[in-house]
Parts: structure tokens; sequence; C-alpha cells
């Protein structure tokens, strides 16, 4: 197993590579959580590289070693896998993980996870600001149809 914690722009960047067992996983998962203690910063990239999937990962404590990154309240944590295994594994994970209060998501293309992590908003304010966009896009339309009604449809010259 190899793992490389890097600091980027507005995240960590936490690397693994060729990790077997669950021992391996619990390693590296604690070496993000120090890595995100001594760089002050709660939205980490997790690309998993040449791994077996893990499914197993309440049975080994998994998401309680991710809890405490989760306790600041700006945390995300993004992730990506390289083969169709991993992501299930990783879309499983996020599942539990969300289930317990961590914002946590699996992603497939990495341009898309790093534009999850560097976006402030929270979830709620995103969720408002789509709905209420939504909103005026209703009302805008329903304007248009009365305006249609009242005036009629327009006929050509």
């Amino acid at each position: 197993m190899e793992y490389r914690i890097s600091n980027e722009n507005g995240f960590l960047r936490a690397q693994l590579l060729d990790r077997e067992t669950p021992d391996e996983t619990r390693k590296f998962l604690n070496a993000v959580v120090l890595a995100s203690i001594d760089h002050p910063c709660s939205r980490v990239l997790m690309h998993v590289r040449l791994s077996k999937p893990l499914f197993t990962i309440e049975r080994h404590g998994v998401l309680r070693i991710l809890k405490k990154i989760a306790s600041d309240p700006m945390h995300k944590i993004a992730l990506l896998g390289d083969t169709v295994e991993l992501g299930m594994s990783h879309d499983y994970f996020s599942l539990l993980g969300r289930q317990q209060g961590i914002r946590l998501r699996s992603f497939q293309r990495e341009a898309e996870a790093v534009e999850w992590l560097k976006d402030r908003r929270r979830g709620e304010e995103r969720r408002q600001l789509e709905w209420s966009f939504a909103l005026s896009q209703q009302r805008r339309e329903s304007e248009r149809r009365k305006t249609q009604r009242v005036i009629g449809p327009s006929i050509p010259v």
C-alpha cells in the first residue's frame, strides 16, 4: 500500500494506491485525519486506485474515523475510484456516511469532485437557491400565459 496526501487549493488530495486490507484502509484514513488537522482543512478528495473494493466498512470502523473530519460543519469528502467495483463500493460508503451526517459523495470524474469540494455553499443553501430559481421560472411562465390570454394570440400582419 502507498498513499500520498497533499494540500491543494482549498482541499486535501489524498491518493491511495494498492490497498488490500481493511487495516490498510484505517491507516490511510487516520493519516488523512491527521493531515486535515495539520493543514486545517476539512475538504478532502480521496482518490483510490489499484485497490480492492471494501463493502464492510461498518465492521471496520471506517465511518468512525471519518466522523473526525466531519466534526467541522463545512466538511466535504469526495471519493474517486479507478474501477467500476470501487465506484460501487464508494457509492455504498457514501450512502452510509450520509445517513450518519457525513457529507460524503462518490464521483466518476475528478473535475466534478473538485467542483463540488470548492463549492462553499451548504447543501440546504444550494437547494434553496435551486428551488427559488425554479419558482421564479414558474412565475414568469404563468405571467406569460396570463398575458397571452388577455391580449390574445398574435395575428401576423
